[in-house]
Order: C-alpha cells, then structure tokens, then sequence
C-alpha cells in the first residue's frame, strides 16, 4: 500500500511537471509569435505610412499641375518622413515649356520606402503659346477677300465687297498673356492694319483695328481710325481669358464697337467709319503681332493663344457668354458656324476649321498643350 502511494505520487510529479513543460512551451510559442505579429504589424504599419507619403506626393504634384512641376528632384521633409517627386521632362510643350510626363513619387520613413510612378498621355488639346520676340506672330491675310468693305460716298454705308452685306463683323479668341516676356508697352494679339498700299510704305491702322494689351496696367486697349480706347479691367498674367470683339455697321457713320471679358460687356466705342479695305491697298492681317511700314512687326505678343473666330455678323450677348461657358474646347464650327468666316483653334494645326479655306500661317509660335 505504501508502494502504491508512492508510485501515485511519482506519477503526479511527472504529470505535474509534464504540465510545466507544456505550460513552459505554449507560453515561449506564444511569446514567439506575438513578436512575430508585432514585427508584421509594424512592417504593415511602416508600408502603409511610406506609401501614404507617396501617395501625398502625387497629390502635391497633381496640386502643382503634372505637366508643369519643375523638373528634377523636389523633396519635402515631414516630422515622421519625407517625400520625394521627381520630375522627367520630354520634348513636348506645356504652356509653352518643356513638359513634366513622367512623376515618380517616394514615400520614405525610417522603416520602409514605397514609389509610386505616374505616367501622362499626349495632350489632346493645344493652343500657339508666343514668346514675345519680333520672330513669333500668325499671318491670316488669307481672309482679306471675304473681309474687304467699301464706303458708300454718299450714305456713308459700309458694306461687303462680297457679296454687298451690311459690314458687321466678330472676332472671338482666347488669351493667357505673360507680361513679364513683353517687350513692349503694349502687345497686340490681333490687327487688321492698313499700310497704304501694296508696298506697305505707311501703317498706320487707317480704317483698320488693332487689339492689344498694355503691359503697365494689364488693361484691354483698341486701336482704329479714331484713335485709342482703354478698358479698365486687368487681364491677369497665366490665366485664361476669352475676348470678343463686335462692330455693328447698322448706323452709317457711326458704327458700333463692343468689348467683351470673360463672358460679360467690358465696354463700347463708336467708330466713324471704319472698314477694312483691300490687299491692294496695304490691308495686312496678324494674329501676335502689330505692323509698321516695311511691313516689320512690332509690340508683339507674349503668352498662350486659341479658338480664334472671326464673323460677318454682330454676336449677341448670349453668343458670347456660350463661347465663355463652354469654353475653349468648344467646337465653334459645328455650334457657331453661321456666318462663320474663319476658325483656327491652333489643335496641332494651322488649318481653318470653319471649311472655308482659310487657312493661318503661323511663324515662331509653338504648338503647346495646356
């Protein structure tokens, strides 16, 4: 009996320190595995910090406008990080410098690095982007014919050429100027100049019109027979503007100009008979540039330019504020195109979009995406 108890008691020590063991193991597994998931948890942790700072990244360069981030490395240190974007530049142009297609985004902190790489496709929409010299301006005399007026001596009307309709006419365009790049004064973006005679001896805006913008103030100003006009309200500098022009010749001496800015009436002008007259007899048509005798350019324009329209008719004020709303991927042959003389919207392409012919001639300027 006392055999027994001592093989019982044997036996409960065993077991005893079997459990000890066991208990010993599971708690040492277990310990294992919980520094095993805490270094998981804290790779996971540090994966999704670094890549949220990449991601941050993207957003600052999506902020900054892909296409125009300075090229090369730009890096910004955060309390627990850094981001770094790096910018690759191709031969493509945006607003007119090279552009940034290729970003690559790097989230980094002190335990884990995530790249993120963003790729842009082509530009699908384009506009002439002039950098301000005397080499950069579009010839668009090929409308002269179409646009040529003649006064009646008597009544004083002024009427087409072709086809004898009363002389109304709109000029529609869009603007992102660069003062900083003008060299002049003043720039002119469009004009309709008349020279005299075929030799181009005298330009002096004679019944023509010159559209320009003066670079100390920002402001809109028109040049014609009469003289000058100002518009007191700035064009601010990298930032898209649309313009109109309208000449309504329904009152024969007098005709009526409007200015239109970004959708709204800038102001009015009355112009004492003018017309824009032959080829022959020295009428030159620009887009960038204004024209002195020689002809030589002058005042030229610096910045971006597109969906330049021209008319035979007067725009109303809802015309107007269409082109503003829709903006400047607007298909103005297809919606506008009554009356519609010429349509250039400079898409990688010099062509008239209106389908009458008239096709631009553009020397210096660039095509640029934007």
């Amino acid at each position: 009996m006392i055999r027994n108890k001592a093989q019982e008691g044997v036996f409960i020590g065993l077991f005893a320190l079997g459990v000890l063991v066991a208990i010993s193991l599971a708690v040492s597994f277990m310990g294992n595995r919980v520094t095993d998931l805490l270094q998981i948890q804290g790779q996971v942790m540090a994966g999704k910090q670094s890549y949220w700072l990449s991601y941050s990244g993207v957003e600052i360069a999506a902020t900054n406008r892909f296409a125009s981030i300075a090229a090369g490395t730009n890096t910004y240190s955060l309390s627990n990080g850094s981001i770094s974007v790096l910018g690759e530049t191709s031969a493509d142009k945006f607003n007119g410098a090279n552009r940034t297609n290729i970003i690559t985004s790097t989230g980094s902190i002190s335990d884990g690095v995530r790249n993120i790489k963003y790729t842009l496709g082509t530009s699908s929409e384009y506009a002439l982007f002039f950098d301000g010299g005397a080499g950069d301006y579009v010839d668009i005399g090929n409308i002269n014919g179409k646009m040529e007026m003649v006064v009646d001596d008597d009544t004083q009307a002024i009427t087409y050429v072709d086809g004898g309709a009363q002389a109304d006419y709109s000029i529609s365009l869009w603007l992102k100027p660069d003062y900083a790049a003008m060299n002049d004064d003043y720039a002119f973006f469009f004009s309709s100049n008349n020279c005299g005679d075929a030799g181009h001896s005298d330009c002096n805006n004679e019944r023509g019109i010159v559209i320009g913008l003066r670079k100390d103030n920002s402001y809109l100003r028109i040049w014609h027979s009469d003289g000058e006009v100002d518009y007191n309200q700035a064009l601010s500098a990298d930032a898209w503007h649309h313009v109109v022009y309208t000449r309504s010749a329904a009152n024969p001496g007098a005709g009526e100009g409007k200015i239109y800015l970004n959708g709204a009436l800038l102001g009015t002008d009355n112009l004492d008979n003018s017309w824009f007259k032959s080829a022959a007899e020295g009428e030159l048509w620009h887009l960038g540039a204004d024209i002195d005798a020689g002809p030589t350019k002058s005042e030229n324009y610096a910045g971006c330019m597109d969906e330049v329209a021209i008319w035979r008719a007067v725009l109303g004020l809802s015309d107007v504020q269409t082109l503003y709303i829709q903006g400047k991927s607007f298909d103005i042959a297809t919606h506008m195109s009554t009356n519609l003389v010429a349509y250039w919207d400079f898409d990688n392409t010099s062509n008239d979009g209106s389908g009458n012919g008239f096709s631009s001639t553009v020397t210096g300027a660039i095509y640029t995406g934007y």
